[in-house]
């Protein structure tokens, strides 16, 4: 018979949830035991909090020394090559300077990252859910993409640096992608590779991809094995999309 403790009926054994920042700390040192009462106390607001806390930070600092220049060179090539009249580059300059458009460009960070974080927890939840066939939920899958987005922080430190010191977004790698030669401007075909060296197989993004198979696997019960084939699967073709999306963006030939 098992020994219930009279505060809640849970056994004496049964490790307890960890607070908010022994799970943070978990989630970087041990990832592997860092869920234990997340499938009951989610706290996605959380790890989500601090990543916009992160963002938001890092591109209000970042805006007027390498947000509107990059934006700048792309306008100046399209005057440059007739496709963009230099009245309009004018004024476009003065609209990306005004504080308005400074506060709408920050403020819909607060939407746009969080409907990436739903749209990325898609796939743990197909992973599992449905390939593997375990009783894992969205929500299960909602909460522990939040959660292993905390590793990525890191990176996107290390992009804000990047770019404050280069005064441009372009050209900024933190994967393989710096292995690329350099292009001014980067050509479809080198931006699109250069964001699925970084972004598919860079260290910081198959360190984030090894912390939601671990979350994923714990919570769905699933082997870590099979959760590991599907998702780095279904996350592959995922960042070949995005890559191939960013490469169709470039301007350019």
């Amino acid at each position: 018979m098992s020994v219930l403790v009279e505060s809640g009926g849970v056994a004496a054994g049964a490790p307890s949830a960890p607070s908010l920042w022994q799970r943070t700390v978990a989630v970087f040192a041990r990832p592997g035991s860092a869920w234990v009462g997340l499938h009951e106390r989610g706290q996605w607001w959380f790890p989500l909090l601090l990543g916009l806390i992160v963002t938001l930070a890092g591109y209000a600092l970042t805006y007027e020394r390498a947000q509107v220049p990059t934006i700048r060179q792309h306008m100046e090539r399209q005057v440059e090559s007739g496709e963009m009249p230099a009245e309009a580059l004018e004024r476009v300059e003065r609209q990306l300077s005004s504080p308005v458009m400074k506060a709408f460009n920050v403020g819909s960070l607060v939407i746009v990252l969080p409907l990436l974080l739903a749209v990325t927890a898609l796939l743990p939840w197909l992973a599992a859910g449905f390939m593997l066939g375990r009783p894992f939920s969205y929500r299960d899958a909602f909460n522990v993409t939040a959660w292993a987005g905390l590793v990525r922080i890191p990176a996107e430190v290390l992009v804000y640096v990047l770019a404050w010191v280069n005064q441009t977004m372009t050209g900024i790698h933190i994967g393989f992608g710096v292995l690329l030669p350099a292009g001014d401007p980067p050509s479809k075909l080198m931006n699109g590779l250069g964001v699925f060296l970084d972004y598919g197989i860079g260290p910081f993004y198959v360190w984030y991809l090894a912390v939601l198979i671990l979350g994923t696997a714990a919570l769905s019960g699933a082997p870590r094995r099979s959760v590991a084939w599907t998702l780095s699967g279904l996350y592959l073709v995922f960042v070949i999309l995005f890559a191939a999306l960013a490469a169709m963006l470039t301007p350019g030939a």
